[in-house]
């Protein structure tokens, strides 16, 4: 394991014993690389390389576009997702791949909250990742479902995960109540698009069990034919 800092952002790359196993992105608001690949050998999840990045200005880095208040009063969105998606192309995942010494097999970006918003995100703006995995993601994000289904694919994935949690549409809050519903026609516009999709749901609130579902989210598209 290897931690190093670019532009604020801390970048912990975990090497896997194996040299062509894929590369496994995600952007985290706490550092946890350790438990999640703990929970992924739990799950029986082959090996890959880990790089995990942390430090994040969580609302700015991994929104869209500006949005003003949503989920707090006082918390607006500062739309930071293009300036952040070019700094882990041009800087983030050079660095760290040369750290690993490889050419990447395959290429898998995964992200819980926010962090699975700019998963999604990613895939229609880079040409980079070969999967998505969009945990727990905000996809309420006001606009983005219309933007998915206007825009292409930067690199047409070969999968797209997405999860939630089941109690996170009962709140009072009517934009967060759509998540569910945005989730699951996001994933059929995948599946229409000829992109392997599921949505699934699992016991809990946003909070609960977030790395055993990130762990879930990287053994299905690591799994599945």
């Amino acid at each position: 394991m290897e931690q190093i800092t670019i532009q604020g952002r801390q970048v912990t790359v975990y090497p896997s014993d194996d040299k062509g196993a894929p590369v496994v992105y995600s952007n985290e608001y706490e550092e946890c690389g350790e438990a999640l690949l703990k929970a992924c050998r739990e799950l029986g999840v082959p090996g890959f390389h880990l790089v995990t990045v942390s430090g994040l200005d969580w609302n700015r880095d991994l929104s869209p576009w500006h949005c003003g208040p949503v989920v707090m009063r006082d918390e607006e969105f500062d739309g930071g997702a293009g300036g952040y998606l070019k700094l882990l192309e041009d800087e983030i995942m050079p660095c760290a791949e040369g750290i690993l010494d490889i050419t990447p097999a395959g290429r898998i970006l995964e992200g819980y909250s926010m962090a699975g918003l700019f998963a999604v995100y990613a895939s229609l703006n880079s040409d980079r990742f070969d999967d998505i995995s969009c945990v727990s993601g905000s996809v309420w994000f006001p606009g983005f479902r219309d933007y998915f289904e206007n825009s292409a694919f930067g690199k047409k994935p070969q999968k797209i995960y997405f999860s939630l949690g089941e109690k996170e549409t009962k709140t009072r809050n009517p934009v967060l109540q759509t998540t569910a519903a945005v989730m699951q026609e996001l994933s059929g516009i995948c599946t229409g698009r000829g992109v392997r999709s599921v949505f699934e749901l699992n016991p809990g609130n946003h909070f609960k069990d977030n790395v055993l579902r990130m762990a879930r989210g990287i053994k299905w598209i690591m799994s599945e034919p």
